[in-house]
């Protein structure tokens, strides 16, 4: 059974890899920001779990612009049809559609093709898309709508704010990359705690360090906040603690009066500490600025995958996934 993503366009790579990540296809392909995988997932456990992703589909079939008609046609819609049903159109290329294809006369092969059908236009229990991109149309199922509760967990409406902490859904989307399923996630640089809220509310086991006894404070009021549970937050020293992890997810901390050449030496620190302790893998924010790659290769890690990431016209983040150099 192959399944179909819808992906966020803004950060589409990323968004691809976090759903690879997790599923691990054999096989999958894009088009624009559909994503198709071909392997029996629990839809469930991901729908939980990912960020970029809005909604899920199962995949009924694909072709060319000029082949869809006679596949309407053909398609058994009662094996998949429930109750009642819509049909939706998403132009994803922009390309003026052909006369005829338009929602009404293309629910009809749907209408004819069931006993008994029911047009429900809101919260209909067959919901049926059809995503037009350059070459391709696919016809899909709906299956689970994302709603992550994202802007609800922003830095701003949590209790103790941090001017520079991550946003929740690419604190999530990271934590994801690593390909971790369940068990204990490390984020040695863990400021007011917004990594650990994402990892919890995934079901992980989460544990905070920090060097500053007032941004662990501020972590604490966040976690307990959201009800959090089971977690662990300890002062300790990034580049020198000594727990051996599997994963571990952070955002490099910068500050705007901070020199190039400090922050190096503590990313370096940092990295070369992490390289003797960690068994699987890490997602790292840089600040753009930083030459990643040079202090990255130097401390023993290969980078699987890479993104840039905008903030502002001012500053963009790097964001990488690591393992350690066999």
């Amino acid at each position: 059974m192959k399944t179909l993503f819808l992906v966020s366009k803004q950060d589409i790579e990323l968004a691809k890899d976090e759903v690879l990540a997790l599923a691990k296809p054999k096989e999958s392909f894009l088009d624009q920001n559909l994503l198709i995988i071909d392997k029996k997932i629990d839809i469930g456990r991901l729908s939980k779990r990912l960020a970029y992703t809005r909604k899920i589909y199962r995949l009924l079939f694909y072709t060319g612009w000029e082949n869809l008609l006679p596949l309407l046609e053909r398609f058994p819609w009662k094996k998949v049809y429930e109750e009642n049903f819509i049909l939706r159109i998403s132009n994803l290329c922009r390309k003026k559609l052909p006369k005829d294809y338009n929602e009404k006369m293309l629910a009809g092969y749907v209408w004819r093709g069931v006993d008994n059908p029911k047009v429900r236009l809101k919260d209909a229990k067959t919901s049926i898309e059809l995503f037009f991109t350059k070459d391709n149309v696919y016809c899909a199922k709906l299956i689970h709508k994302i709603e992550g509760g994202f802007e609800e967990r922003k830095a701003h409406k949590r209790p103790k704010l941090h001017p520079t902490a991550m946003h929740p859904k690419l604190a999530r989307a990271m934590i994801n990359l690593t390909g971790i399923k369940s068990g204990v996630i490390l984020d040695p640089f863990c400021g007011s705690g917004g990594i650990l809220i994402e990892a919890a509310l995934m079901g992980m086991k989460p544990i905070g360090f920090d060097i500053d006894e007032n941004m662990l404070a501020r972590a604490k009021v966040n976690l307990d906040h959201f009800s959090i549970k089971g977690y662990e937050l300890k002062q300790n020293d990034a580049t020198r603690f000594r727990i051996n992890i599997d994963y571990a997810v952070t955002d490099l901390p910068y500050g705007l009066n901070s020199k190039a050449e400090e922050l190096n030496n503590l990313y370096t620190r940092f990295l070369n500490n992490l390289h003797k302790r960690l068994r699987k893998k890490a997602a790292v924010s840089f600040p753009d600025f930083i030459d990643y790659k040079r202090i990255v290769e130097r401390s023993g890690f290969r980078i699987e995958k890479d993104y840039d990431y905008y903030l502002h016209k001012s500053l963009s983040k790097k964001i990488i996934v690591i393992k350690k150099i066999q």
